[in-house]
C-alpha cells in the first residue's frame, strides 16, 4: 500500500512537472507571440505602393506600420503634429500664430494626454507604443542620413522632424477628431437671430429662424427606422438680444475662418463628409453583403488617407486610415468589412458666462463669483529674419471648458464643453478594440464604447449587416432652446449622458440595405444648432433613391450609384420636377419654354462631360443652375436680403440644397410647414416662370439664342497644386479634372463565405516621398487617372494574392530596439 501510494505520488508529481512545463513553455510563446518578436517584419510592397506587412509579433506589426507610414509620409506626418499640437508659427511665422494659440486653448496637455495612455486598455497601451516608436525608429534613421531618407520639404523649410512619442500619436487622434466636430455654431445662431431681431418683430424674426434652422423635418432621409430621441429643449427661451452677443459671434466666425484656412494650408482637412452604403444579401445579386465606403476629406498630395495590410498573430486586415491612425477606418478582416462616415451628432455646447463686473476675472456659478482657471503658454513664432520670438499667451477655462470669447469690457464670456472630453483615449481604443471584432455583437460593443459622433458600418460572411450611430450624447436641461449657447451660471447642466446603446442603430433592415452622407440617423434624433443639414432636401436621397429602384445590386451596380451620386445636381430632385411642370403650362404658345423643357427632361441630372471637351454635356446643367440661383433670390431676397450672405449657408447648403424651398413647392404636402411668409402673397410657381424669363435673357447674353449651345465650362479640381503649406509645389499632378462630390477614398467589398474580396481607390497616389533632387516616387500619383476614369485596383486580403502583386519586398527587424 505505501508503495502504491509512492507511485501514485511520484506519478502526480511527474504529471505536475510535465504541466507546469507545458504551462511554461505556453506563457513563454505567447510572451514571444505578443512581445518578443522571433524574427525580421516581411513588408510586401504591391504594384501601386501598399505596405503589406506580416510580423510574428503584434509588438513588431505595429512597430512596422509605423515605419512604413514614416517611410512614405513623413513631412505629412511631421505637419499634422506640428498642426495639431500648436507648433506651426515655429516653422512657418506669425501668420499661423492665431491657429496655435487655438490648439493650444482647446487642447490637452502632455501631462494630461501621458495620465490617459497610462489608463488605457494594456493592449490599446502597447499599440500606441509600439506604433510611436515605429515612427520614432524611421526619425532616427532618416536624421542620420537626410538626403536620401528625409523628403524634399524639409530642406526647403529647413525643418528637421522631430520625435514621435505616444502623446504625439493620442494628440493627433484627438485634435484631428475634435476638430471635425467643433463647429461653435450655437454662438452664430444667436448671432443670426439677434441681427434678424434688429430688423424684425420678435415673431417674425422667429418664423424666418425656425425655417432656416428647424426643430425636426419629418421628411428628412434616415438611416435607420429608429425610434431613439434625444429630447428637444424649450424654443427661444434662451436666445440673447445683446449686442455683444453679435460682436462676440462675428469674431468668433472670423477667427474660426481664419483657422480653417490654416488647417487647410496645414494640410490638415476640417470640412468632412462621407458617404457609406451596407447591401444586405436579400438586396445583393450574389447573395453576399456588400460594403462601400467614400471618407470625403478633400483632394490634397499627399492624400489625408493612408492604406495598408496587417497581418499577425491575432490580425488580418486589409484597409485605410486617417494618416497617423494605426487602426483601420475602412477595409475588411477575413470575418467583417467596415466602415464609417461623419456623424453630425451633437456633442458640445457653447456656455454663456456671465462675468463680474467688478472684477473680469470672475463668473458667476451656482450663485457664486468663482474665478477663472488660467494657464500661460509659451509659442516659439519664427520671424521673417529667421529667429525664434518666443510670446506667452493666457487662456482662461470655466467649469465648462475653454473660454472662446471674452471681452472685458462687457459682463460675457463663452466658454466650450465638449461631450467626450477626457475620453479621447477610450474612442481611439475602441476603434482598434472594433478591428479584432470576431462578431457583430463585438462589433456593436466597441461602437458603443466609442464616445465621438461617427456612423460605422458593419456586414459579414454570415449574411448580417448592421449600423451604429456612435458617440456620447449629453443629457441637456430642456428649459432652454439648444440651438443657442446654455446659460453657464449653473441652473442648466448637463444632466449625464444618454446610453449609448439607445442610439439609432439597426441589425438587419428590412429594407435590406442601409445608405447614408451624413444625414440624420434616425426620425427622432436632432442635431440641434445644425439641423439646417438634416431636411427634406438632402443628397443621402441619391443613395436611398438609386439604390431602392434596383432589384438586386452588384459590385459594379453600387459603383454606378457613386458615379451618379458624384456628378449629380441635388437640385434637380425636388426641383427639376416643378421647374418642369411650370415650364410645360406655356410649352404651347412659347418656344423657349418648349425648348427648355425638352433639354431639362432629356438631361439626367449629371454634371458630366463625356466627351472631355471642358464643358458639361448637356445644357440642362446650365439652366438648371441658372434658374435656381434666381429663384432663390427672388423667394428669398425681401426677407434675408440683406444678410444674403451670412444666411445663405443655411438655407442652400452643400448637403442638399435648399430644405426651405422645397418646403414651399411641396405646399401642403410638407410635413413641416413653414412659418414665415415668404411668397407674400405671391404664388410659387409664378415666381419660378419669372425666374426663368430672367435667366433666359441672361443667357442669351452670353450663349446666344440656341439653347443647345448653351454649354457651361466644367468645375474642376487638382491634386497637388499646393504644397501641405499652401505654396507653390511643383510637383504631383497639377491637370485639372472634373469635379466630383465624392469620396477622397472608394472602397467596395463584397464578404463571402469564403471571405472578403474587394476594390480601392486612394487618389493621388500611396506615397508622398519626394527626393532632394525633386524626383517624387512613381506611387505619388499613380491613382489620379483611374480615379477619373471610375476604376479601381484590387484590395489583397489573402497573401498568395500579396505575392502575385508584390514588386518590392524588404524586412524589418526590431530584435533588440
Amino acid at each position: 500500500m505505501k508503495r502504491s501510494m509512492k507511485l501514485l505520488t511520484h506519478t502526480v508529481l511527474i504529471l505536475v512537472l510535465i504541466f507546469l512545463s507545458a504551462c511554461s513553455k505556453e506563457d513563454e510563446s505567447l510572451n514571444e507571440k505578443v512581445k518578443a518578436g522571433s524574427k525580421a517584419v516581411e513588408v510586401h510592397r504591391d504594384e501601386f505602393g501598399v505596405p503589406h506587412i506580416y510580423a510574428d509579433s503584434m509588438e513588431d506589426l505595429y512597430k512596422a506600420y509605423g515605419y512604413v507610414m514614416a517611410q512614405d509620409r513623413l513631412f505629412q506626418l511631421e505637419m499634422f503634429k506640428r498642426a495639431n499640437e500648436g507648433t506651426a508659427a515655429a516653422v512657418f511665422g506669425e501668420e499661423y500664430l492665431a491657429h496655435d494659440e487655438k490648439i493650444r486653448r482647446d487642447g490637452h496637455t502632455d501631462e494630461a494626454i501621458q495620465k490617459m495612455i497610462d489608463e488605457m486598455d494594456p493592449f490599446a497601451k502597447q499599440v500606441i507604443e509600439n506604433f510611436s516608436s515605429g515612427i520614432d525608429r524611421y526619425v532616427d534613421e532618416a536624421l542620420e542620413d537626410p538626403e536620401n531618407k528625409l523628403s524634399k520639404e524639409f530642406a526647403e523649410y529647413d525643418l528637421k522632424p522631430d520625435n514621435w512619442t505616444s502623446i504625439d500619436v493620442l494628440r493627433l487622434y484627438m485634435a484631428s477628431m475634435t476638430a471635425f466636430m467643433d463647429q461653435e455654431q450655437e454662438l452664430e445662431n444667436a448671432t443670426i437671430y439677434a441681427k434678424l431681431l434688429d430688423e424684425y418683430d420678435e415673431e417674425k424674426a422667429q418664423a424666418i429662424f425656425n425655417d432656416m434652422v428647424w426643430i425636426n423635418d419629418p421628411d428628412a432621409p434616415t438611416s435607420s427606422d429608429s425610434d431613439a430621441s434625444i429630447g428637444e429643449g424649450t424654443p427661444f427661451a434662451n436666445a440673447k438680444t445683446l449686442d455683444q452677443v453679435a460682436f462676440a459671434g462675428e469674431t468668433v466666425s472670423t477667427l474660426r475662418e481664419d483657422f480653417v484656412n490654416k488647417r487647410q494650408e496645414l494640410g490638415v482637412p476640417l470640412k468632412v463628409g462621407s458617404n457609406a452604403a451596407i447591401i444586405g444579401a436579400s438586396k445583393s445579386e450574389s447573395g453576399n453583403p456588400i460594403m462601400f465606403g467614400g471618407p470625403q476629406v478633400g483632394f490634397t498630395a499627399p492624400g489625408f488617407i493612408y492604406e495598408v495590410g496587417l497581418h499577425g498573430p491575432d490580425l488580418t486586415i486589409q484597409g485605410s486610415s486617417f494618416i497617423g491612425y494605426p487602426f483601420i477606418m475602412f477595409g475588411a478582416t477575413n470575418d467583417f468589412a467596415f466602415t464609417a462616415t461623419a456623424g453630425y451628432g451633437d456633442v458640445s455646447d457653447v456656455f454663456e458666462e456671465e462675468v463680474n463686473p467688478e472684477n473680469p476675472n470672475e463668473y458667476k456659478f451656482n450663485g457664486e463669483w468663482v474665478e477663472f482657471e488660467k494657464r500661460t503658454e509659451s509659442i516659439d513664432v519664427k520671424k521673417d529674419d529667421g529667429e525664434i520670438e518666443t510670446v506667452t499667451r493666457e487662456f482662461h477655462d470655466s467649469v465648462h471648458g475653454p473660454v472662446i470669447f471674452k471681452d472685458d469690457k462687457h459682463p460675457i464670456a463663452y466658454s466650450k464643453k465638449w461631450a467626450f472630453r477626457g475620453t479621447e483615449a477610450d474612442s481611439w481604443a475602441a476603434y482598434l478594440k472594433m478591428n479584432y471584432a470576431k462578431s457583430q455583437d463585438e462589433f456593436a460593443t466597441a461602437a458603443r464604447e466609442y464616445t465621438m459622433s461617427l456612423n460605422w458600418f458593419y456586414a459579414d460572411k454570415n449574411d448580417e449587416i448592421a449600423y451604429y450611430h456612435v458617440g456620447q450624447i449629453p443629457e441637456r436641461d430642456e428649459r432652454v432652446d439648444w440651438r443657442f449657447p446654455t446659460p453657464g451660471t449653473g441652473e442648466y447642466e448637463w444632466k449625464g449622458f444618454l446610453e449609448t446603446e439607445d442610439n439609432p442603430h439597426e441589425v438587419n433592415p428590412e429594407r435590406g440595405f442601409v445608405a447614408n452622407w451624413n444625414n440624420k440617423p434616425g426620425p427622432n434624433w436632432n442635431t440641434n444648432e445644425q439641423n439646417y443639414m438634416w431636411g427634406a432636401d438632402h443628397r443621402n436621397h441619391q443613395f436611398i433613391d438609386r439604390i431602392s429602384e434596383r432589384n438586386k445590386l452588384t459590385i459594379e451596380e453600387v459603383n454606378e450609384v457613386n458615379y451618379e451620386a458624384s456628378f449629380v445636381n441635388l437640385k434637380t430632385r425636388w426641383f427639376k420636377p416643378f421647374l418642369l411642370d411650370v415650364l410645360s403650362e406655356k410649352v404651347d404658345s412659347d418656344r423657349k419654354y418648349e425648348e427648355a423643357h425638352f433639354i431639362l427632361e432629356d438631361w439626367n441630372n449629371l454634371n458630366e462631360d463625356k466627351d472631355n471637351d471642358g464643358y458639361y454635356d448637356s445644357p440642362g446643367a446650365t439652366i438648371m443652375k441658372a434658374w435656381w440661383d434666381q429663384f432663390f433670390v427672388n423667394v428669398t431676397e425681401e426677407d434675408i436680403g440683406k444678410f444674403y450672405e451670412e444666411m445663405r449657408p443655411f438655407v442652400d447648403h452643400r448637403s442638399g440644397g435648399s430644405s426651405l424651398l422645397s418646403h414651399l413647392v411641396q405646399g401642403d404636402k410638407a410635413a413641416l410647414q413653414v412659418e414665415n411668409d415668404w411668397l407674400k402673397g405671391r404664388n410659387i410657381e409664378e415666381i419660378a416662370r419669372n425666374s426663368f424669363d430672367q435667366v433666359v435673357v441672361e443667357l442669351e447674353k452670353e450663349y446666344g439664342v440656341s439653347m443647345k449651345e448653351w454649354s457651361m465650362p466644367i468645375e474642376t479640381m487638382t491634386f497637388g497644386a499646393k504644397s501641405l503649406i499652401g505654396v507653390p509645389h511643383g510637383l504631383g499632378d497639377q491637370q485639372p479634372i472634373i469635379f466630383m462630390n465624392r469620396g477622397s477614398e472608394n472602397h467596395f467589398v463584397e464578404m463571402t463565405e469564403d471571405g472578403p474580396v474587394g476594390m480601392n481607390i486612394t487618389p493621388p497616389g500611396q506615397i508622398g516621398f519626394i527626393k532632394q533632387d525633386g524626383e517624387y516616387s512613381q506611387h505619388y500619383k499613380d491613382q489620379i487617372e483611374m480615379f477619373k476614369n471610375f476604376e479601381y485596383k484590387q484590395m489583397l486580403f489573402e497573401k498568395e494574392d500579396v505575392l502575385d502583386n508584390a514588386v518590392e519586398t524588404f524586412e524589418i527587424d526590431f530584435q533588440g530596439k
